[in-house]
């Protein structure tokens, strides 16, 4: 029965021609592989050029992964887990993904298109941490081309015997699964290089900022960052440089770049004579109304985190956490909330709430 809908499925791509490559490149009914050495195969016949097929199955296999990346953005990890199935994708690779991106980064959405179980969910997490549309296109539609011109040209060379395609395509995928893992680990040993020179050499202000980015990344799979959010909660409207979502709450973060020498005491929150820590309560405050307004009630959790590497400070602050850049990490991952843990869904939740009501 399977095979007869994927003969059916194929017989109305041939109809369309090039536009059925690229429907059935986007609804992914079928494997890509497939779609493309057929592709190829009507190359063969003559009925479409080898630049059109190729063209219009990176258009077709670009989209896919658009859709999957809204997917992820909109709907998050309850509603794949219950839906995946149906575009190919179960929870196995959502977590597996999802690891690969928090650790790596934006730059995995090239390299993991190449290898098996990471690349058709690699769109998953990079939609869930609203990577910006635009680099996500351009990362996607660099990976597709090769991969377009390797199965069509494999479809071209076996023409009626297209269906062979997996015998065929053996020895040509294994090189591109090889150079995948290579560049994968050539980026992933430059980020951490780059890290640790940052660190040893002291960078700060927009340098700082970078560096905080790149370190909530590796947070875990199993908290949600934002980044530069203008929440809004009734009259309230306040733009936060960082929230963290997780198990253990949600973590709204101040981030401070200059060479700062702070002195904590009961009298005052600071050594000079602003207050450090006065703009984390009107991101309590913007906070707590937008929860309150959505019956929601999470641990927050305050952070004044100082970037730059020159930073000292004395005491402790008697109203939020104030730590290091380089504390940062740990400090989200082993704190101790006094509410209940949320579950994964209310993280989800919690989420949308706040990207439903702010803007970057």
């Amino acid at each position: 029965m399977l095979k007869d809908l994927v003969h059916s499925a194929l017989m109305f791509i041939e109809s369309l021609g090039a536009w059925g490559i690229m429907l059935g490149l986007m609804l992914e009914v079928i494997p890509s592989e497939i779609v493309l050495a057929f592709g190829g195969y009507l190359v063969a016949k003559g009925e479409v050029s080898f630049l059109v097929a190729v063209i219009f199955g990176t258009i077709g296999g670009t989209i896919a992964q658009i859709f999957v990346y809204w997917i992820g953005r909109y709907g998050g990890r309850p509603f794949l887990e219950r839906y995946g199935k149906f575009i190919l994708i179960n929870k196995h690779h959502i977590d597996v993904a999802e690891n690969w991106f928090n650790r790596y980064g934006t730059g995995v959405i090239f390299t993991a298109r190449f290898i098996p179980v990471v690349r058709h969910a690699i769109s998953i997490p990079a939609g869930m941490a609203r990577m910006p549309l635009s680099l996500f296109t351009l990362y996607t539609t660099l990976a597709v081309i090769p991969w377009s011109i390797l199965f069509i040209y494999l479809g071209l060379t076996l023409g009626a015997n297209w269906e062979q395609i997996d015998e065929k395509a053996a020895p040509y995928v294994t090189p591109f699964i090889i150079a995948s893992v290579t560049l994968t680990v050539l980026y992933v040993l430059f980020k951490l290089i780059r890290r640790k020179k940052n660190v040893s050499h002291g960078s700060g202000g927009a340098d700082g900022e970078k560096q905080l980015a790149q370190l909530l990344q590796t947070v875990g799979k199993e908290y949600r960052v934002l980044k530069e959010r203008r929440v809004q909660a009734g009259t309230s409207d306040q733009k936060l440089d960082y929230v963290v979502i997780g198990p253990n709450g949600v973590f709204y973060i101040d981030a401070k770049h200059g060479q700062n020498y702070i002195q904590w005491n009961e009298s005052s929150h600071s050594g000079s004579k602003n207050d450090m820590t006065a703009q984390l309560y009107r991101y309590e405050h913007v906070l707590k109304e937008l929860f309150r307004s959505a019956e929601l009630n999470p641990e927050l959790t305050g952070v004044l985190c100082l970037t730059h590497p020159n930073s000292n400070m004395t005491g402790k602050s008697p109203a939020f956490t104030a730590l290091k850049l380089d504390q940062l990490v740990s400090f989200i991952q082993s704190y101790k909330p006094k509410k209940p843990l949320l579950a994964s869904s209310e993280v989800d939740a919690i989420e949308r709430l706040i990207l439903e009501n702010s803007g970057n």
